[in-house]
């Protein structure tokens, strides 16, 4: 079933299969302008230089097939950033987001996240999110922490992995 939910400020709901892209001409112009260099600065390089909405539709179909992929949307229905989760086995999502500059320190990282755990110990059978944050990110990193994920050792001296143990209710 597609992850959705509603916070204060955010509304997320999942891209699915049923999905027409063709239709999508906003959700195109838009992802080149999110995917600024400043935001994918520590993402890996297929997010990086996408100018076109042909790179876009690429962009964006990669990332379809590689993950559950969820479009962020603000109080006037602006997109303003993704949250993906790669699921492994049925029990674990790697996870990842992320915001356009503009909306980068309002506390809507946060609400993001907390939204997303909230309603996956609802509807998910997942156990644990985890989340990988280069070392130069401090901001992402204390958000993480901040929101209960506990930092476990890592081979990579670049990235600093957290893992959030998900509660689901009895």
């Amino acid at each position: 079933m597609a992850i959705s939910f509603k916070s204060q400020r955010l509304t997320v709901i999942e891209i699915t299969e049923a999905f027409d892209l063709s239709n999508h001409t906003y959700l195109l112009e838009r992802i080149p302008q999110i995917l600024s260099p400043a935001v994918v600065e520590n993402l890996p390089p297929y997010f990086h230089r996408i100018d076109s909405s042909e790179q876009a539709q690429t962009w964006l179909k990669r990332m379809l097939l590689e993950s559950r992929l969820l479009q962020v949307l603000a109080e006037d229905h602006e997109l303003i950033g993704f949250l993906f989760a790669y699921v492994e086995n049925d029990m674990y999502a790697h996870i990842g987001y992320l915001l356009a500059e503009e909306y980068w320190r309002r506390g809507l990282a946060s609400e993001l996240l907390q939204g997303f755990i909230d309603e996956v110990e609802k509807s998910e059978s997942w156990l644990k999110l985890i989340g990988g944050v280069d070392q130069s990110n401090i901001a992402s990193a204390k958000l993480l922490k901040k929101l209960g994920f506990i930092e476990r050792p890592s081979l990579d001296r670049n990235v600093v992995f957290y893992e959030y143990t998900i509660l689901h209710p009895q």
